[in-house]
């Protein structure tokens, strides 16, 4: 793969967040930051510098590993920077920031590609049982605000226990309210039971949805119908700057830049194989 063959890039605008997810990578189950982590924007000027070396690159997709891309202290001048050829794709909880900011992010987007996916996980009384430190109210709020300021919105919904049973009526919710789509999620969240309360630490139980077969420990060799990166080619451009191969790569190899990654000698398959839970959350985040 060389830089002319890569037609997306996975970029992690930030890795400051307001939600304490209990499975999070970003957190100790949802209590406290992880070991090491340091909250920080991607500067503008790295991922302008990246793009201009992917000259057949047609989406930029803000979600990454550690964070909400909308913490980004300038995330409405990063949207602006980008080239307006190339299709967005925006990954948010959706309860940060007030009405008027997602007015404003609707305007910029409204002359080109895009979607904004808001991780809406159930209703009023179910959704910060996993989304914790976030607002359902809130978060409907924005994206109803921007949906009708001629935003493209998604729904994205993670099915657990104790918020399956919401699905459809979610699903009606969305379209009363004018999201374009609904994505069911098969998250690798359910794999672990241990969860902890973001403000006490007290522990408590996400189990998983009766929605999908309990594959988390199989492994699954990557090709073009297992992997997204490998049916289309791409790369994942870090908060820090680094690239690799992937978001579930880049804490094992992450590189300064493009030249230094296709250095690298041709990745076998078998090497790369992921276990079902990167199959069913790079399938259900790309849509395929």
């Amino acid at each position: 793969m060389q830089a002319e063959d890569i037609k997306w890039i996975h970029v992690e605008a930030s890795s400051r967040c307001n939600a304490w997810c209990p499975m999070c990578p970003r957190n100790q189950n949802g209590y406290g930051l992880r070991n090491g982590l340091i909250e920080q924007d991607l500067s503008i000027e790295t991922l302008l510098s990246t793009l201009k070396l992917l000259p057949n690159c047609e989406t930029v997709q803000l979600c990454g590993n550690d964070g909400d891309p909308v913490a980004h202290k300038e995330f409405l001048h990063l949207l602006e920077s980008i080239p307006k050829n190339l299709n967005l794709q925006i990954h948010t909880n959706g309860s940060l920031r007030t009405k008027k900011w997602w007015k404003q992010c609707a305007d910029i987007l409204s002359d080109r590609p895009h979607s904004v996916y808001f991780g809406i996980d159930g209703l009023e009384d179910t959704h910060n049982i996993h989304r914790q430190g976030t607002s359902f109210a809130k978060a409907v709020d924005n994206a109803t605000t921007f949906i009708q300021n001629n935003g493209k919105a998604v729904w994205q919904f993670i099915p657990f226990k104790h918020n399956e049973h919401q699905l459809l009526e979610c699903m009606k919710l969305s379209q009363q309210l004018g999201f374009s789509d609904f994505s069911v999620v098969k998250s690798y969240r359910h794999h672990r039971s241990l969860a902890r309360h973001y403000q006490t630490g007290k522990q408590y139980k996400l189990d998983p949805s009766d929605f999908y077969n309990r594959m988390w420990s199989k492994k699954i060799p990557a090709t073009k119908e297992t992997c997204m990166h490998l049916s289309i080619p791409s790369v994942y451009l870090d908060v820090q700057g680094k690239i690799s191969v992937c978001c579930y790569k880049s804490q094992e190899q992450g590189f300064a830049n493009l030249n230094e990654l296709f250095a690298q000698p041709a990745v076998n398959s078998d090497v790369i194989a992921r276990d079902a839970i990167c199959q069913f959350w790079c399938q259900g985040i790309h849509g395929k």
